[in-house]
This record gives structure tokens, C-alpha cells and sequence, in this order.
């Protein structure tokens, strides 16, 4: 009733203040409970992915109790499959990686030294010394820096086997009781606006994440395979990281170019050839089944995706940025109905 009394202006313009000045004196609470929320957050994602499966044994005759454990242990054997195999080749190519990335700079000047000696005897006006010397100075601090990322990295994975084991147990727990905890936190919030950001948050989430993650596993499938073929050096490492990037907005691309570069380093032709190959296979993904899997996606500007972006790396991290395109997708839907119920009631 209110939301009908009020100019649409004057409500949303009131809404947002309400919401930023709440939002200012919470941040602070916000980012004492941020890896508590974080792991909600995960295994509360993780059960709605796994909920779709359950879904589907269900329309099989299943009992939900069954499909719940069944599509639960497969995950399980899928994740300890993972880890026993890929993980341990994977972490290895991210610690031999570092060791490399010198012999490949050094490469990567002799190329330029070539290339410069080329433009010297064509009389073009190229100079990469400075180049060389930039590249020299800044790869070094990298590369001297990479090893301490690296052994963080297995220190973290080591220290978040707590964490990891609490997230595995609550998203067991969300699978089997998600539909009545849902119903109570959307019984909070007043009059249709419950049943209105219900249906946006779930429309939105299974547009995006559902089409995400397949093609994503479809693009860490192809062009590791493809890279491998190839005998691209530490393929795995970098298919499967071009590949976790397609999660994130124009991820993939970041990834394809990043790869290409550093490949490129040890060799000019076999960074273009990478580029090539990656480029063909996301392009293909692209315009053949990314279509048919997301359909109409979020119904988000391009400008929004980019802002929605920066505050969700700004505000959440990693999972902000996962998170932010479906979540900028649900509110704009439910800006959209909002502005429809109004239009009906007038």
C-alpha cells in the first residue's frame, strides 16, 4: 500500500537510501562474518546445483531421502576422484611453473633481440631494449614472489580442511531441509515481496549458474584436450584455469590472453597457435551452445555487469565476483515486477 501511495521516483529513490545507509553502518559486521558467510554462502550455492539432479531422480520414481544420498555420493566419489588424480598433477605444474617462467624470459629476449636486429636492417624505427630491460626487471620480482603464492596456497588448502568438511555437512543438510529454511527467511520480508524475490533469486540463479557451469566444464574439457594435443606446456594447469574463469564475465577471454602471452614467452609461434586454438574454441562454444544453454541470460546491460562486478570483487572477493552478475540479475527483476504490479494497480 505504501509502495502504491508514493511517486515510483520518490519510493525507489527512498528504498536505495534506506538500503545504503544501512548497508554503510553494516559493512563493518559484514566483513567480521565474511568467511562465515562465505561458507554459507558456498554450500548453500553448491546445494542448489546438486538440488537439480535430486530434481530429476525424483521424476524417476525416486524418493527424495535416496536421490538426496545418491546424487550426494556421487558428488563425493566425483570430488575424491578429482583429487586423487588431477589435483596432485595440478598442484605439481603450479609449483614447477615458477621454476620455468625464467628460462622462458630469457627466451622471450632473445626473440626481441632478434626482432630487433630485423627492424634495424629493414630501418624501422623499433627499440626494445627498454622493452627487454622492463620485462627483465618485473618478471624477476614476479617470479621470486610465485613461490611464496604457491606453498600459501597448499597452506590454505591444508587449513581449510575444517572448513571444507562443515560446507561438505551443511550443504548435505540444505539439500534436505533448503525448502522449508528458504520459506522461513523469504517469511520475513512483508506482504508479496517474499514470493517476488523468491522467484527472481531463483530465475536468475538458474539461468546463470546452470548455463555457467556447463559451459564451463564444456571449455576446461575442450581446451585442455586441445592444449594437451598440442603439448602446450603445463596444458593442464592452463586449461583448466581458462576454463574456472568462464565463471566470471568475460573471464575466459582475460584467460585466453594471459595464457597466450605467457606461452608466448617461451615462443612466439606457440603462443599464437595457442591463441588460435583457444580463441576457436571458445568462439565455437560461444555461438553454438552457449545460446541454446542460457538462453536470455540475466537481461543485464553490459554497463551493470561491469559495475555489479567491481562491487562484488570489491565487497566479496572471488565469490562476489561469482555472485554478482545472478544477484545484479535478480534485482533487476524484481525492479522490473515491481514496476509491473504498479502499472497493473494504476
Amino acid at each position: 500500500m505504501f509502495e502504491n501511495k508514493l511517486p515510483r521516483w520518490l519510493y525507489w529513490g527512498l528504498l536505495i537510501t534506506f538500503i545504503v545507509v544501512n548497508g554503510y553502518y553494516l559493512f563493518p559486521v559484514f566483513r567480521y562474518l565474511q568467511p562465515t558467510l562465505v561458507l554459507i554462502v558456498t554450500a548453500a550455492l553448491l546445494a542448489f546445483l546438486l538440488n537439480y539432479p535430486v530434481k530429476l531422480l525424483v521424476t524417476w520414481k525416486f524418493k527424495r531421502g535416496y536421490a538426496i544420498a545418491l546424487v550426494f555420493l556421487l558428488a563425493l566419489i566425483i570430488l575424491g576422484t578429482i583429487t586423487f588424480t588431477l589435483l596432485p598433477v595440478l598442484l605439481r605444474q603450479l609449483y614447477d611453473f615458477p621454476r620455468r617462467l625464467p628460462s622462458w624470459i630469457d627466451s622471450s629476449k632473445v626473440q626481441l633481440q632478434a626482432f630487433e636486429v630485423w627492424a634495424i636492417d629493414k630501418n624501422l624505427p623499433f627499440d626494445v631494449s627498454a622493452f627487454i630491460f622492463q620485462l627483465d626487471e618485473r618478471f624477476a620480482t614476479e617470479v621470486r614472489a610465485l613461490p611464496a603464492y604457491v606453498i600459501n596456497f597448499a597452506l590454505g588448502v591444508f587449513d581449510s580442511s575444517l572448513e571444507l568438511l562443515i560446507t561438505l555437512v551443511l550443504t548435505f543438510y540444505l539439500l534436505i531441509h533448503g525448502d522449508r529454511f528458504w520459506s522461513g527467511i523469504w517469511q520475513w520480508l512483508p506482504d508479496d515481496w517474499g514470493d517476488r524475490v523468491e522467484s527472481s533469486l531463483k530465475q536468475s540463479f538458474e539461468n546463470y549458474f546452470i548455463g555457467q557451469a556447463t559451459i564451463a566444464l564444456l571449455m576446461s574439457i575442450s581446451i585442455t584436450t586441445a592444449f594437451l594435443l598440442l603439448k602446450v606446456p603445463f596444458g593442464l594447469l592452463f586449461g583448466l584455469a581458462i576454463g574456472a574463469l568462464v565463471l566470471i564475465p568475460l573471464g575466459d577471454i582475460i584467460g585466453i590472453i594471459s595464457v597466450s602471452l605467457l606461452t608466448g614467452l617461451k615462443s612466439v609461434g606457440l603462443g599464437v597457435e595457442v591463441l588460435i586454438v583457444a580463441l576457436i574454441i571458445d568462439q565455437a562454444i560461444d555461438n553454438t551452445l552457449a545460446p541454446r544453454i542460457f538462453g536470455n541470460l540475466v537481461g543485464l546491460n553490459p554497463v551493470w555487469i561491469i559495475i555489479s562486478l567491481l562491487l562484488g570483487a570489491k565487497l566479496g572477493g572471488v565469490l562476489g565476483l561469482i555472485l554478482a552478475v545472478p544477484l545484479a540479475g535478480a534485482i533487476k527483476r524484481i525492479a522490473d515486477s515491481s514496476k509491473i504490479t504498479q502499472t497493473t494497480d494504476h
